[in-house]
């Protein structure tokens, strides 16, 4: 689908290395097969993007001569582009100030309500003639979209789950994986977390499971944590508390570049996040568990937000309650009990990623709304 000129904002865009970043940078590569696509974004630290080359204008991040600068951007060039904003606020707003006709992308915890309450009825206000004024709003999970539909009914919403780019994370050698990881028991399963750490993510819900299990049981596994965050004291002082201090390892931050490695080298990914909407906090989607599944790693995860079209039970993964403890002790006790149960789940997993979790399927997903909302050539 043609629809002659583009334009991506995203002042959340590569270098930077968050999932809304991937998700721009992925819907600019895929449109620019088809079209002309520009992006405009913010300056970095570090020049350039890790992804491959489109004309890019980059801005002072400086606020809010950044707002001011991107709508001047987007006024100026041709008026009949159609425009993606990276999020609601501020991309899809300066988008609409220009004049444009925009799809604005969801991700999740941005269409809740401000922790400060004396924002929330105008910023609620706000979100409305924003959300309602776009073309459409392609949110990126089912969760999602109800939160976009709740927060403007008259909105055009509709969910493309989102893709991962299925050849970075991709099968690889396990043993040369787990040693560049300094993961030096062959005999043991690893399991895996990768997120910011912060206390909703549920990284205490892995420590009770893993307290829970008989003891030799429990010396079968290892537990990889990679991230950093706010919360690490907490959570270090409570691994320890549950006398774990010798079977989880903290990596603190991996680069994207060893993101691949760092899931080749598990057994299970698990990631127990909790719903927390007074502060903000929900996991929308949650790429990593696709990123996982396409180097066939089965997972675990809550059927909390959009993380139930992440995974899809019995299909490469398990889907358990918020702080269920107890479920995630079962399937590490079936596993340590026969670790075939985990590795034909994780092939299920790369199967599934490559049946329908591509980037290409992403994409014929993503023309296809835009064509529904009128978002063509002229």
């Amino acid at each position: 689908m043609t629809y002659s000129l583009i334009t991506v904002i995203s002042f959340d865009y590569p270098p930077n290395d968050g999932g809304a970043a991937r998700l721009a940078a992925e819907v600019a590569q895929g449109l620019a097969v088809d079209n002309d696509v520009r992006v405009v974004t913010q300056r970095r630290g570090r020049s350039g993007s890790n992804v491959p080359a489109l004309s890019e204008t980059r801005l002072t991040p400086q606020r809010p001569w950044r707002e001011l600068a991107a709508w001047w951007e987007l006024v100026r060039h041709d008026r009949s582009a159609v425009v993606v904003a990276g999020i609601w606020y501020p991309d899809g707003l300066l988008a609409l100030l220009a004049g444009r006709r925009v799809a604005i992308l969801a991700h999740g915890s941005e269409l809740m309500p401000p922790r400060a309450t004396w924002r929330r009825k105008l910023w609620a206000q706000l979100q409305r003639l924003v959300l309602s004024q776009a073309r459409i709003v392609i949110a990126n999970s089912q969760y999602t979209a109800n939160l976009a539909r709740k927060s403007a009914p008259k909105s055009l919403v509709m969910p493309v789950p989102l893709a991962v780019d299925h050849e970075r994370f991709s099968l690889g050698n396990r043993l040369a994986a787990r040693r560049k990881f300094n993961v030096d028991a062959p005999n043991r399963l690893v399991l895996l977390s990768v997120s910011r750490l912060h206390r909703y993510k549920g990284h205490d819900t892995v420590f009770r499971a893993l307290a829970a299990l008989p003891p030799n049981t429990r010396e079968q596994f290892v537990y990889l944590i990679a991230g950093s965050g706010p919360d690490s004291d907490q959570l270090r002082q409570e691994a320890a508390a549950l006398g774990l201090a010798d079977i989880v390892r903290w990596l603190g931050f991996v680069s994207e570049d060893d993101l691949p490695d760092l899931y080749r080298a598990s057994d299970l990914f698990v990631l127990c996040t909790r719903k927390n909407a007074a502060q903000q906090e929900v996991e929308g989607f949650g790429l990593v568990f696709l990123e996982a599944q396409a180097c066939g790693v089965p997972v675990v995860g809550t059927r909390t937000g959009g993380i139930p079209d992440a995974i899809h039970e019995g299909d490469g993964g398990w889907l358990i309650e918020e702080d269920d403890a107890d479920a995630l002790a079962r399937i590490l006790a079936t596993g340590a009990a026969d670790p075939s149960v985990f590795q034909q789940a994780g092939s299920a997993a790369r199967a599934r990623v490559e049946r329908s979790c591509t980037w290409d399927h992403y994409m014929k997903e993503f023309n296809a709304v835009l064509t529904e909302a009128g978002l063509n050539r002229g």
